[in-house]
């Protein structure tokens, strides 16, 4: 997609400043995506070695929500998709914040790229017995029931998956990544509900692991 919107754009001298910007930022949300994959890779490689170093500080997960919220909304901009959040305030917990950022950026990410124009992608962060439980919903198409049992495999695309864009989650590793993170925590993540109406999946974490 990156290289098509460069090449449209440098195959016409005359094209003006607001198509260059268009082709420009099609340009960075791809290279953004790009980048985190190979990261996820690297993660997932480490992971598998025993050799990634999980580095537990005192955090607060409502504010990780709301961050992770205020970046995402720069990517649903273009598609007119809005993220509401709704989050216990002080939720306390001893995790490695840049994996629970990475954790929740690649499950939003995810419902951003399936949710239709104009709709919503909701975060919600709840206490949940002796943790937590944050849900992310969106109103997309859908993943289908035979292809719902897979969508944790690493590098999976059914041909089903097409009605989700193709693939539900890119490369096939953002789920198998938010997986691993949710588990090393203590937690875990998996497919609540997914429908004609939309999907979501439920991350559980332990205050402490």
């Amino acid at each position: 997609t990156a290289r098509m919107a460069a090449t449209v754009a440098l195959q016409h001298a005359s094209r003006g400043e607001d198509e260059y910007r268009e082709a420009l930022d099609i340009i960075e949300q791809q290279t953004a995506r790009l980048s985190r994959i190979v990261e996820d890779m690297f993660t997932l490689a480490r992971a598998d070695a025993g050799n990634y170093p999980v580095r537990r500080t005192p955090m607060y997960l409502d504010e990780i929500v709301e961050e992770v919220a205020r970046a995402e909304r720069v990517l649903a901009g273009p598609k007119k998709v809005s993220i509401q959040t709704a989050a216990v305030s002080s939720a306390a917990f001893d995790g490695d914040e840049d994996l629970i950022r990475r954790l929740l950026v690649n499950l939003v990410d995810n419902a951003v790229r399936h949710a239709p124009a104009e709709s919503t992608v909701t975060m919600a962060l709840s206490e949940n017995g002796p943790g937590y439980s944050i849900s992310i919903s969106d109103g997309g198409p859908g993943i289908p029931p035979h292809v719902q049992p897979h969508i944790f495999e690493r590098f999976y695309r059914g041909d089903a998956a097409r009605t989700r864009e193709q693939t539900y989650d890119g490369a096939g590793l953002g789920l198998a990544l938010a997986r691993w993170i949710a588990r090393v925590h203590g937690g875990d993540v998996t497919l609540a509900e997914s429908s004609g109406a939309g999907t979501t999946f439920v991350i559980t974490l332990p205050r402490s692991a």
